[in-house]
């Protein structure tokens, strides 16, 4: 299963989603991306339960084709905003 997690900002709450990957990651099995802004990657890069951390810069335009040309089974939308609905 490859799993792509959103939460494009707040320190807070991207720190607060690492139990869900990493329980995507144990006792799923799941392939995990996570996608942020480019500024939290630190928050992010050293995680061993995330497979490959996507970058947000400004324009998701962008982005959105290489998201999509990656096949993910499951979404899950951590940041519930319209922004994140496009993905």
């Amino acid at each position: 299963m490859k799993v792509l997690v959103l939460r494009f900002s707040s320190i807070g709450d991207i720190l607060l989603t690492t139990p869900v990957v990493r329980a995507l990651k144990r006792q799923c099995g799941a392939e995990v991306h996570f996608l942020c802004k480019a500024g939290y990657a630190p928050l992010l890069e050293h995680n061993p339960h995330i497979d490959r951390l996507w970058l947000l810069d400004d324009d998701l335009g962008k982005l959105l084709p290489r998201l999509r040309a990656e096949g993910f089974d499951f979404v899950a939308d951590l940041h519930k905003n319209l922004r994140s609905f496009r993905v």
